[in-house]
């Protein structure tokens, strides 16, 4: 149900990575909603089979549940830390397979360790990062107004004027205006500490 009323942010008020701190359930469904499909396209990109890369990705996210309280957003990134811990699992993966046969995988797993890289992957960074925006606005769309969320799509995403989106919908333009910045303002504040909002966000 839409809650775009004042004061209706009191149960969501809480960015995402205080509430997984807090151990909240919902909190952990969603950032593994959110970051577990950057994690797997990861695994599949250093050469994972769909199966293995399933069963690292289980174990990426054994080590997030018992370190996430030492990750510091003031440090670096969550999604570099997240990168981190996934590469220090595909380097458990492939030394796991060292040592086999080669008709089992020893010397190409030798291959693909050598071939970890150490930052992470960069050159789909824009389309994952596309992914993770649409995963993050579908979590808070259901807190807003239809109108509301109407509003702040045409401006940020279809990059029309507030006069225009307000007619549209029947808002003024500093309307229109503010039904942006609220949805935005939410956005900002469910990542924050995980993921920088730009102020002109756009998942298209």
């Amino acid at each position: 149900m839409s809650q775009d009323t004042p004061g209706s942010y009191s149960a969501t008020s809480a960015s995402l990575l205080e509430r997984v701190r807090a151990n909240e359930a919902q909190g952990w469904e969603q950032l593994v909603h959110l970051y577990a499909p950057l994690v797997f396209s990861w695994c599949q990109r250093a050469g994972l089979s769909h199966e293995d890369a399933a069963d690292t990705l289980q174990e990426v996210w054994k080590s997030v549940t018992g370190h996430i309280g030492r990750f510091e957003p003031q440090v670096g990134s969550f999604r570099g830390w997240l990168w981190t811990i996934t590469r220090n699992k595909l380097h458990d993966h492939f030394r796991s397979r060292q040592g086999k046969p080669a008709a089992t995988g020893g010397s190409e797993a030798r291959q693909f360790l050598e071939n970890i890289a150490e930052n992470e992957p960069r050159e789909e960074a824009g389309v994952l990062d596309d992914g993770l925006l649409h995963r993050t606005l579908e979590l808070i769309r259901p807190e807003f107004e239809e109108k509301t969320w109407r509003a702040f799509w045409r401006m940020t995403v279809d990059g029309v004027p507030a006069s225009d989106a307000g007619a549209e919908l029947g808002l003024s333009a500093n309307g229109a205006h503010q039904a942006k910045f609220r949805v935005l303002r939410r956005l900002r504040r469910q990542m924050e500490g995980l993921m920088e909002i730009p102020e002109a966000a756009s998942p298209a």
